[in-house]
Order: structure tokens, then sequence, then C-alpha cells
């Protein structure tokens, strides 16, 4: 699929809070993001009347954390990457992100690079969702994303990465990876790794991640 993400003028920053139980915060992580050519195509597929039919598929409604982004800091990382190097959810499914009210997970598809599976039939990721009140426009031009890991979540994990997503910019076109209308596969519009941090029940974290146009 065809990818024009180096004509886009997109550009995000990404700051990264402890949140302790006495409301003390703790700023750990503050730089900016790689855009990815997932953005690309969503916004390609928007603009040509190509792809889904409902504004709210376009939407970035989905986040995911992982446990490898030292290895991306190592050997680089640029708006080709498509997915995280290993995302929570992989070895211990939706337990990994723990029991919690607070935060919703849902397990579907990885858009590839040219708009199919990833790994057809492997069962799908976990993917955090992103509540509509965890999204606010902070300027004419940004969009500034909420994701929020309590106490409860994500403990005993060393979290170094995290990815957004777009919903699902293909919902309803047909090929030979839809099986049903029902399939949702989601694009990595933006990604950065970044310092180690131990998750334990000590503390909350909350990832604000700004997107400009």
């Amino acid at each position: 699929m065809s990818n024009d993400i180096e004509k886009l003028e997109v550009s995000g920053n990404l700051e990264i809070w402890k949140i302790f139980p006495s409301g003390d915060e703790e700023k750990v992580f503050d730089d900016h993001n790689v855009i990815t050519s997932g953005m690309g195509v969503g916004l390609a597929l928007l603009f040509a009347g190509s792809g889904a039919d409902s504004i709210t598929d376009y939407q970035v409604r989905w986040a995911q954390i992982g446990v490898s982004g030292n290895t991306a800091i190592a050997n680089s990382y640029d708006s080709s990457q498509y997915s995280l190097v290993s995302a929570l959810g992989h070895a211990g499914g939706e337990g990994d992100y723990g029991a919690s009210i607070d935060i919703i997970v849902n397990n579907h598809d990885l858009m590839a690079p040219d708009g199919g599976i990833q790994t057809p039939g492997a069962g799908g990721q976990w993917f955090l969702y992103i509540p509509q009140n965890s999204i606010r426009k902070s300027s004419p031009t940004s969009v500034t994303y909420s994701i929020f890991i309590p106490n409860g979540a994500c403990n005993g994990h060393v979290v170094n990465e995290i990815g957004l997503f777009m919903h699902n910019p293909l919902a309803g076109v047909s090929d030979e990876y839809t099986l049903t209308e029902e399939l949702v596969r989601s694009p990595l519009v933006a990604y950065r790794p970044f310092v180690d941090i131990a998750k334990t029940s000590e503390f909350a974290l909350v990832f604000r991640w700004t997107i400009s146009f």
C-alpha cells in the first residue's frame, strides 16, 4: 500500500509520568516520537475514499506497551516501524496487563504494511483501549492521548516501548484477509521506545502523547 508519511507534516511528543498514591507526580520521560508509515496509509485511505466508510475507523483508539524497546533503540527505528518489538500479551495473553477495572483490553489483529493481517491465524494481539474521555484537543492542530496504567496493572514487567494504533481503516473492504465484517486490524501510527520502567503496584503510569498536524 502507498505510504506518504514523508509528505505529511505530522509530529508528536511523549511524556511519561509516575503517579503515586499520595498524589505526587514524577516525570520520567519527555521526548519526540516517530510517526510511522501506518499513519500515512490510514490517512491516504481516508482522503481517497477507498477505505472504511466511518470516520470512527480512522480514529486512534488503541495502544500497546512493550518490553523490548531497548532492542529498537540499539538497532535504530524509523517510520517503517509497523509493530512493537515485543508487546505485552505475546507471552501471557490478557494476563500480562493484569486485572483492573481501570483498563480495557481487546484482542484483534495487527495490520501488516501491505494492509493485510500480520501473522494471520496467530490469534491476534492484545491492545489497550483509549476511551473518548482520555482524548482531548490540546491546541487547534494538536490532539493529546492519555493512556492510564493503574497501580494494579502491568506489574512485574519492565516496560520500555509504546505504540498508538488507528482503529480499523480497512473496515468493510473486501480482500483476501476479510473473513467477516467484524474483522478489526489496526495499523501502528506512532511509536517510541523509552527508558526502562519496572512497573510495580507502588505507582500508576500516565502516558501523555501529543500528535500535532
